[in-house]
């Protein structure tokens, strides 16, 4: 290219000498007409293949250059950058994982869960029965298969030592709705559904591997469970792991033709999956479904239907992968939005900082432009520089994502223990950064365009602090602080009201006393299913507990306070003034030793406690609480009432001496949280006289923990080694932990709203101090020619605030928008409450003001006679 140029001004300057000049004057000719040789250059350059290459190297080079010189800059809006991206790739990957993430199931939108729903009872979700298994089963078109799977826990003799595993049972249908096909071996076969032909067993695989090594030859190998011997005929795929991960193994659900009454309807206790036909959709289904119920409806003895009338009883179909994120789904939405807003303030914060330093390079811009550079090249230089802070912000803010997700991940499988690990997935990982960069790219147009928009001058170098910044330049920094203030008010109020009602949930008095209380759950094996011997080990226990030096008192219970009751039954008061078309009365039923309410330090209020006559059978004696009192007896005490439980039909009525009589009135304790909406009491009954499994230790004792809890593992295995001790701790935790999704929440969106207020604090102080630094000589003449300190600081501290006042008012309209979606998620709170708006507005006000008082007090010690002769 150098020869070619060469040769043309050769030519050209031979061409003026034929024409009459000296050679000196034919060479400048030439090279005038010929134009600049080294602007030629660049553009023969620009057009050969790969040209753009050797520019982004040349630009790359640049740009690590000029971030290496401005180390602030770079690391302020990397680490914006990095915060914004962990923060939404870390809860998005959560909310992909639970309910975006396809399931390995072929068809998987097709597979769905059906259950009951008594709505005026406030039972919001009951699992099935047989019957009703049945009945889909052979009277609907609209499903391919249904079956039944519930969990379980099953003690297995592992070499010479007893222990308690999670396991499934279902139907021999259950693979056939998820569309999946045995490992090895085979599945249930209906004759598994009858007794005795069902000891036969599935292995995972999972457990198959780390129990069985992988053995092909498991196969017609047994496991003794439960004290029973079951033959292994099959490993299932790890894919049924994904419909339930925590069970080992899977046993056949049998019956017998007893079990298949009608009259057993409402037995319900086992959830049911069915798998719609291509074509139908879930609410044709549906409609099936309630065609099946009300051939039973129609059917049914008069009380029966009075019963699912008061009860508001109803069918719902909802796909699995929905129904299962459902306990969490609001919360995931609050802090995907909260992770949002963050992302918004950042990227706000970014354009302001981008904005900053591209009107400080002004004088750079201008001599470029000097020497020939065009604003594409301009251009094209900034957006590289913007795409390395981007990449740099990405690769930190993943690998903060990786650090935070093992938390998340136990959060979640403590609030949904059917879920899997949450892991960092690649799906997941891909749609975030392409969100994210998406946002860095239009953030990075924000200077280019203001490049574009201006008249990048080839004469003198401007930018210097001689004059203010453009008008317009200066509105639109405004603007976006304005917007961080705004996002960041809508965050501090929504941390604010989960404070609050934090506050007010941790308040609630517990009803008992849990300091100094150790708890041990435990299941007994199958033998002590018999009344006789469920009484005596009952005993037993109680005996031994009491030999431990140092027990101050002792008790059984079936459920654990603030841990929840899953024993809820419809029942009617007799002659207690109901209302007819009320709502069908449930409650939660506990079984308790005698010495329960002393041990936990419930108070009585009326009548008397448990002692051993109550322990007898037909006795039917029940305490209930404070709330079923004010409820069904309001005005009058509970004691010596009657109630019944809803007979199936066909069920001859109670005679007079069975009917349940109330002995006592308890002070309320909360057993499912004190945020249960349900608003249903708690009746309890003697222990002795039922037979459960799974029985709940309660001793109190001044006694070191840790040292308890060793003593009643002893004792408990002198009574019975075959009995599984499968968690002890103490009460106190019980409670704390029944706050922790709350708390969860509250931690992170207050994290999310500090960030935010951090974040906004930065980018005022940073428009403010880049205003100051670039008005030098306007305050300077301001200075000169009688302008006190105190005028100047009140000039800069009213540009802050104006734009906080703004920010603050679009704040709390946004705000109460936040607050209605909250609605759902706050204990004994408004979502107006003003002092949640008070606080966060105040607090966002005093940041705002010191932010703006450091700029302002440093524009006020600005030396007029330094800034007049600033150039």
């Amino acid at each position: 290219m150098a020869d070619e140029i060469r040769m043309h001004l050769e030519l050209r300057t031979e061409r003026n000498i034929a024409a009459g000049m000296t050679r000196d004057e034919a060479r400048e000719a030439a090279l005038r007409s010929f134009g600049g040789v080294e602007q030629i250059k660049e553009r023969v350059r620009e057009q050969r293949v790969g040209a753009w290459i050797d520019e982004v190297i040349r630009n790359l080079r640049i740009a690590l250059r000029a971030l290496r010189k401005d180390t602030m800059f770079a690391t302020l809006a990397i680490l914006t950058m990095a915060l914004c991206v962990g923060a939404n790739t870390a809860i998005f990957s959560v909310i992909y994982a639970l309910m975006l993430r396809p399931l390995p199931f072929p068809a998987q939108g097709r597979v769905v869960e059906i259950y009951n729903t008594f709505t005026r009872a406030g039972l919001e979700k009951e699992p099935c029965s047989l019957v009703q298994y049945l009945d889909y089963k052979n009277q609907t078109i609209s499903y391919e298969a249904v079956g039944l799977w519930g969990p379980a826990m099953a003690m297995i003799d592992e070499d010479g030592a007893t222990q308690l595993i999670p396991t499934a049972r279902c139907t021999p249908e259950m693979l056939e709705v998820l569309g999946v096909k045995p490992l090895i071996g085979s599945f249930f076969s209906k004759e598994n559904s009858r007794f005795g032909e069902d000891r036969v067993i599935v292995l995972t695989q999972s457990y198959w591997e780390a129990r069985y090594d992988k053995d092909p030859q498991v196969i017609s190998r047994t496991l003794r469970v439960d004290g029973e011997s079951f033959r292994i005929v099959g490993v299932a795929p790890r894919s049924v792991e994904a419909f339930d991960p925590r069970s080992k193994f899977i046993r056949p659900i049998a019956w017998n033709p007893e079990m298949t009454s009608p009259m057993r309807r409402f037995a319900l206790n086992t959830p049911l999956f069915a798998r719609i036909k291509p074509g139908v959709t879930a609410s044709a289904a549906l409609s099936e479904a309630a065609v099946v119920e009300q051939r039973y409806h129609d059917w049914a003895p008069e009380n029966m239907r009075a019963f699912l009338d008061s009860a508001g009883h109803r069918m719902a179909i909802v796909p699995i992968q929905t129904e299962r994120a459902r306990p969490v789904r609001s919360s995931l939405f609050l802090l995907q939005a909260g992770a949002v807003f963050v992302l918004l303030i950042g990227c706000l914060n970014l354009a302001n900082l981008l904005l900053t330093r591209t009107n400080s390079r002004r004088a750079e811009i201008s001599i470029r432009c000097a020497l020939g550079a065009s604003r594409g090249a301009i251009v094209r230089q900034l957006l590289v520089e913007n795409m390395l802070l981007t990449i740099s912000g990405i690769l930190v803010g993943v690998a903060l994502a990786l650090a935070c997700l093992p938390v998340a991940s136990r959060f979640v499988l403590r609030v949904l223990p059917d879920a899997l690990p949450i892991t960092l997935n690649l799906e997941a990982l891909c749609i975030a950064i392409s969100l994210i960069s998406l946002a860095g790219l239009l953030v990075g147009f924000v200077p280019v365009m203001q490049i574009l928009n201006s008249q990048p001058s080839g004469g003198a170098p401007g930018g210097t602090r001689v004059a203010s910044v453009g008008r317009g330049s200066r509105t639109f920094s405004s603007v976006l602080v304005t917007g961080q203030i705004a996002s960041a008010l809508v965050l501090l109020v929504g941390a604010g009201l989960l404070v609050r009602s934090f506050a007010n949930a941790i308040s609630v008095r517990p009803g008992f006393d849990p300091n100094g209380v150790v708890v041990a759950s435990m299941a007994l094996p199958a033998a002590y299913g018999a009344q006789e011997k469920a009484t005596s080990i009952q005993g037993a226990l109680i005996g031994a507990l009491r030999e431990i030096p140092g027990v101050e008192d002792e008790a059984i219970a079936t459920s654990i306070p603030f841990k929840g009751v899953e024993d809820s039954r419809p029942f009617t008061p007799i002659n207690s003034g109901l209302a007819e078309g009320s709502a069908q009365p449930v409650a939660r039923f506990i079984g308790v030793s005698a010495g329960y309410f002393h041990a936990l330090g419930i108070q009585l209020l009326k009548g008397r406690f448990f002692d051993q006559t109550d322990a007898t059978p037909g006795r039917n004696a029940y305490i209930v609480d404070d709330r079923f009192e004010r409820k069904y007896f309001p005005g009058r005490s509970a004691v010596g009432g009657r109630f019944r439980f809803e007979q199936a039909p066909g069920t001859p009525p109670q005679p007079d001496s069975e009917i349940p009589v109330i002995i006592g009135v308890v002070r309320f304790v909360p057993h499912d949280g004190v945020e249960d909406r349900s608003n249903n009491p708690y009746l309890y009954y003697p222990v002795a006289n039922s037979s459960p499994r799974g029985l709940n230790l309660f001793v109190r004792s001044t006694r070191p923990d840790g040292d308890l809890v060793t003593a009643i593992r002893e004792k408990i295995r002198g009574v019975d080694p075959g009995i599984a001790v499968f968690g002890t701790g103490t009460l106190r935790a019980a409670v704390d932990g029944s706050f922790e999704n709350r708390r969860a929440i509250m931690a992170v969106l207050g994290g999310f709203a500090a960030l935010a207020l951090f974040l906004a604090a930065i980018g005022i102080y940073g428009i403010l101090s880049y205003d100051v630094s670039q008005r030098t000589r306007e305050i300077g003449i301001r200075g000169a020619i009688g302008g006190s300190q105190n005028q100047i600081v009140s000039m800069v501290m009213r540009q802050g605030l104006t734009k906080t006042g703004i920010g603050l008012v679009t704040g709390i309209v946004c705000s109460v928008l936040l607050g209605r979606f909250m609605a759902g998620m706050l204990f004994d709170l408004k979502p107006g409450d003003p002092w949640s708006y008070i606080f966060a507005s105040a607090l966002l006000g005093v940041v705002a003001f010191v932010a703006s008082y450091i700029p302002a007090r440093k524009a006020a010690k600005i030396d007029p006679i330094q800034a007049l002769r600033t150039d």
